[in-house]
């Protein structure tokens, strides 16, 4: 019974082995290797290729600018001293006032000055009237050429006299030598000033000078004379630049910059932080935004493009960035920029783009 059982199970293998035999015939072989990739190529002849969208170049001219920060200094400032010493009597202008040239600011006791001075004039009038005698004595043969010299010698010294005395009567007035504003008085009345003793400090503020820093890549786009607007506290004015250090700093790298501020209003102060931007000259350019743009291992900026269907790259510099867009030059018009997808392509593929409105 067991030997029939094998028997019959050996032959069920038998047919199966045979079955799967002919199902190569009948229901044809399984697909190989190479047929798998010829498939795979032939679907992707049907997908469609991925497309780049794309710009036609036209530029612009753009103001090139230079953007720095920095802040205001007055156009001068001048400090005041003492003369001579002596005791305040008066103090002639009030601090925070403005003054104009010549104005009284200390006003010292001149002591016995004065009266000093009427003598040494009336010693200088009796020199001149001998120093004439003798002049016509000389004349007449009356008179020695020794006799004369001492005359005049009489006279200069007594000229000389008067002179000095009267330069220390004026050094007891302390005047403003410039005009502007009295930022600060240094002494009070009844205080008693010593020689060379600081007395008031002028500011000129009808023109501030704005200092700002530039970097040194930027510093050789700049001129003296180059139009200037800053902006101070929401104040908006127009400026120009009147100096260029020849010597950067070296802790930062970069130049100290001056612009002339007009000022007349007073509205602004120094020492105020202070936005420039240098105008410094127009050039044509293409607004690109910043995303359609690479940066290559030592730093320069390339854009994309497309010539005979296959990327290209180009070097291009930033001439003015906005709020969307920057401005960039080294591209020629017409040239055709890839832009919305080009960061999956390199240079030498081949491209298929999509032109789209520049604006």
């Amino acid at each position: 019974m067991t030997s029939k059982k094998s028997y019959i199970l050996a032959g069920a293998v038998a047919l199966g082995v045979t079955a799967w035999m002919l199902s190569d015939n009948i229901f044809g072989s399984a697909p190989t290797a190479e047929a798998e990739i010829e498939s795979a190529e032939d679907a992707a002849k049907k997908t469609p290729q991925f497309i780049v969208s794309a710009v036609r170049v036209e530029n612009q001219p753009i103001t090139q600018v230079v953007r720095a920060n920095g802040f205001s200094e007055a156009e001068f400032v001048v400090t005041v001293s003492a003369k001579t010493s002596g005791e305040i009597v008066k103090i002639g202008s009030k601090e925070g006032s403005d003054v104009k040239k010549g104005d009284v600011l200390v006003q010292l006791d001149s002591g016995t000055l004065p009266e000093q001075i009427r003598a040494a004039r009336a010693n200088l009038e009796v020199a001149k009237k001998r120093q004439e005698v003798a002049a016509r004595l000389a004349k007449e043969n009356f008179s020695a050429p020794l006799e004369q010299a001492e005359r005049a010698a009489d006279y200069q010294n007594a000229l000389v006299q008067l002179t000095l005395l009267q330069e220390q009567l004026d050094d007891t007035v302390i005047a403003s030598p410039v005009s502007g504003h009295l930022e600060t008085l240094h002494v009070e009345a009844g205080e008693r000033m010593r020689s060379d003793m600081p007395a008031a400090t002028i500011l000129g503020l009808d023109t501030l000078s704005v200092v700002v820093a530039v970097p040194q890549t930027d510093i050789a786009n700049i001129n003296i004379g180059n139009a200037v607007t800053l902006l101070v506290s929401g104040v908006k004015r127009q400026g120009k630049v009147t100096k260029i250090a020849a010597q950067s700093n070296a802790a930062t790298r970069t130049f100290e910059v001056t612009i002339d501020m007009p000022n007349s209003d007073r509205l602004l102060r120094a020492g105020m932080s202070v936005e420039a931007t240098i105008d410094t000259g127009v050039v044509t350019a293409f607004g690109v935004s910043p995303a359609h743009l690479s940066v290559t291992e030592n730093g320069q900026l390339m854009a994309k493009v497309s010539r005979g269907d296959l990327v290209h790259l180009v070097p291009v510099e930033v001439v003015r960035t906005g709020a969307e867009l920057v401005f960039v030059s080294g591209l020629d018009d017409g040239t055709i920029l890839l832009t919305v997808g080009q960061a999956f392509v390199s240079a030498g593929d081949a491209v298929t783009y999509s032109l789209a409105s520049a604006s």
